[in-house]
């Protein structure tokens, strides 16, 4: 648990304001357009704390590619801090696939519409 909703924080979309135990930081994803400088906040969401896992089990491969050798894990979500201090969940960094005219499209949305055109 990286971020708490309580009563006092609770809003509509938002997963809550950080646990004290957790530190969250937005990286930027230009690529993306998403930037620390953009009003409000936003980037891709990484967390470090002691109850964030260290790696994959037996996998340094997926290891070194989610957590950074300072402790960081990249989520792979995106995210923006909210006036209010709470943290809300708006992309996906994985899953992603640059098409050839250079734009990123989600691959749960190719499935989407391909579910839609069988039907």
């Amino acid at each position: 648990m990286a971020a708490l909703s309580t009563p006092e924080t609770l809003e509509w979309g938002a997963v809550g304001v950080p646990t004290s135990s957790i530190e969250i930081k937005l990286v930027d994803v230009p690529e993306m357009g998403y930037v620390h400088r953009n009003e409000p906040s936003q980037g891709e969401i990484w967390l470090r704390g002691p109850s964030i896992a260290r790696g994959y089990y037996k996998n340094e491969n997926e290891t070194a590619k989610a957590f950074t050798s300072d402790g960081w894990f990249k989520t792979g979500d995106v995210g923006q801090w909210e006036p209010s201090g709470t943290l809300t969940i708006i992309d996906r960094v994985k899953n992603l696939v640059k098409t050839l005219n250079g734009e990123y499209i989600a691959l749960e949305k190719v499935s989407e519409v391909q579910m839609l055109l069988t039907i």
